[in-house]
């Protein structure tokens, strides 16, 4: 069938934000209209419709057309809501659209149209005269003459048009593969999942806002008062690095250690206080974010976007969902009563309120009336198939005896923070142990690539170089190349580890195992206990004992 490419542009009330609210708020608002519509069939030249045309004739009549958008979130948003119900536009179905960003991001290419044109190595770029145009129509700024608004809607139609033809270019580049039939469907249901959202809490989100409002307005009073009216928001971070500078100290940032190897040092009241007061005011706050990604029925849709990580896994990019805490602090859940009543008092028996309020965050979200929310998690299923690609017999051992007893020693994060810190399993808190190994185990896995079917230059580039693809600097520090799937059963992985010769072959970070003073060349059998080695060992592939570049 023959495919369209299509780039919508639109414009909204200065008090809507599409970055802020999201594309399902932001197509609802009111104020919303299209400026331009511009698409183009197959290889033919980019055409345009303005808002009182002709409906073009793919959108009168789609049957027998597909559909590419570069991000479908918003372009299906605004035939939905406004295109359909306002200029005739006809209904697409589902199953005849594509979506080219997740394919992009899937194929471990950039999810910014230019970016992703400039790693393909494609001749097109973003221009940022007509960027600023964009963004000065989106916001209905209020021109000097109608000359002025005319130039930049010539800018935004060029725009429009070059966008077209990226997405064209790129969704039709070898490099960039179509999804497999099972993650297509997969994807088809993300996107009815995310059109349907999840119902949002308010009661509690608009607690937690006037929470925050509240504790940061008396720190600031207080600070004003402390300062001479010099500091009047905990937000002001040169004036109170002036302050606190001015009494001895030499702070430079006022990170969270920063912040709290001053306080380990009894410092003086002053400092002491105004330090406290800029902890206890700054604390990241969840609601206004949610808040703002709400729909008017009370949910939020949208929060997820499918392949936005490497192995495909959802990312949350606007609501980021992902983020809202886990309550590692156990804190109970009649401290939502207090967020609720905002009682301050108790909420600071626990800590400072705005941290202990964010802990619990995930009260925000909630089931809709006469609904059951049911929360469902694969535990730790990152660590259970690498342990089972890499043939690690010891650590499913430790999963099944965990899952079989429940029992905390053989809970594998504490079994391997025991080891790493010469401990008794026994003395590893449930939030120590998430602290010192979750992130090592994060680190690890992402250095691991267990789909063999990338190249290994790609590989290189998504890893050290994000998202943008652009080959970088490589890491000062050793690879070692194991081909995936190999158990240790099947061979000596030392061995294997010297043969790079097999393309798309999992990278481990070398960098991981010189941290802990491990030998990342030795085999690592059931049973081991990590042993003490001296600082910088001596590579077994080239003989140096310093940090260098990639072998293989």
């Amino acid at each position: 069938m023959p495919t369209v490419f299509c780039d919508i542009e639109s414009e909204a009330d200065r008090d809507i934000n599409l970055r802020d609210v999201g594309a399902h708020v932001y197509a609802a608002h009111p104020s919303t209209n299209p400026l331009l519509l511009r698409h183009a069939i197959d290889d033919g030249p980019v055409e345009t419709w303005w808002p009182g045309d002709p409906v073009p004739a793919p959108f009168a009549n789609p049957a027998g057309y597909d559909f590419v958008f570069d991000n479908w979130t918003f372009e299906r948003q605004m035939l939905e809501r406004i295109l359909i119900p306002r200029y005739g536009f006809a209904p697409i179905p589902l199953e005849q659209i594509d979506c080219a960003q997740r394919r992009a991001l899937a194929s471990a290419l950039p999810a910014e149209l230019g970016k992703r044109c400039t790693a393909l190595g494609l001749p097109y770029e973003k221009d940022p005269k007509a960027a600023a145009a964009m963004r000065r129509l989106a916001r209905k700024h209020a021109y000097k003459s109608p000359e002025a608004r005319q130039r930049d809607l010539t800018l935004v139609w060029e725009r429009c048009g070059r966008d077209v033809e990226m997405t064209r270019a790129c969704s039709n580049h070898p490099r960039v593969r179509a999804l497999p039939p099972n993650e297509r469907l997969q994807m088809l249901l993300d996107a009815e999942i995310m059109d349907r959202g999840v119902s949002a809490n308010l009661t509690f989100l608009n607690a937690m806002r006037a929470l925050t409002i509240k504790v940061r307005s008396d720190a600031n009073t207080r600070l004003a008062e402390l300062t001479g009216d010099t500091i009047t928001s905990v937000f002001q971070r040169d004036k109170i690095l002036a302050a606190v500078n001015a009494h001895g100290h030499a702070m430079e940032k006022l990170g969270k250690r920063a912040v709290a190897a001053v306080l380990a040092g009894n410092p003086d009241d002053f400092t002491r206080e105004v330090l406290e007061l800029r902890r206890a005011g700054s604390a990241a706050d969840p609601s206004e974010r949610l808040l703002a990604h709400t729909s008017p029925d009370g949910r939020i849709r949208g929060w997820g976007r499918y392949h936005g990580a490497g192995p495909g896994r959802w990312t949350s990019p606007g609501a980021q969902l992902h983020n809202l805490a886990r309550n590692d602090g156990e804190f109970p859940a009649t401290l939502i009563d207090a967020v609720l009543s905002g009682d301050t008092t108790t909420l600071a028996r626990w800590g400072d309120p705005l941290k202990v309020a964010s802990q619990i965050a995930r009260a925000a979200l909630c089931a809709a009336p006469e609904h059951e929310l049911i929360c469902a998690d694969l535990a730790a299923i990152e660590s259970r198939v690498l342990a089972w690609l890499a043939g690690e017999g010891w650590k499913l051992d430790v999963f099944r005896q965990f899952d079989a007893t429940k029992n905390l020693r053989f809970d594998l994060y504490r079994v391997i923070a025991a080891r790493l810190l010469r401990k008794d399993v026994d003395g590893i808190s449930k939030a120590g142990q998430r602290r010192r190994t979750l992130l090592w185990f994060r680190r690890l896995g992402r250095c691991v690539a267990a789909d063999h079917r990338r190249p290994r230059s790609a590989l290189r580039r998504r890893d050290h170089a994000g998202r943008s693809g652009l080959a970088r600097r490589p890491p000062r520090h050793h690879q070692i190349l194991v081909p995936p799937g190999e158990g240790r059963a099947a061979g000596d992985p030392a061995q294997r580890a010297r043969d790079p010769g097999q393309p798309g072959a999992a990278a481990i970070d070398h960098h991981l195992f010189r941290r802990h003073r491990l030998d990342p060349h030795a085999a690592v059998r059931p049973g081991d206990q990590l042993s003490e080695r001296p600082a910088n060992p001596q590579c077994q592939i080239c003989g140096r004992r310093r940090r260098h570049r990639v072998h293989g």
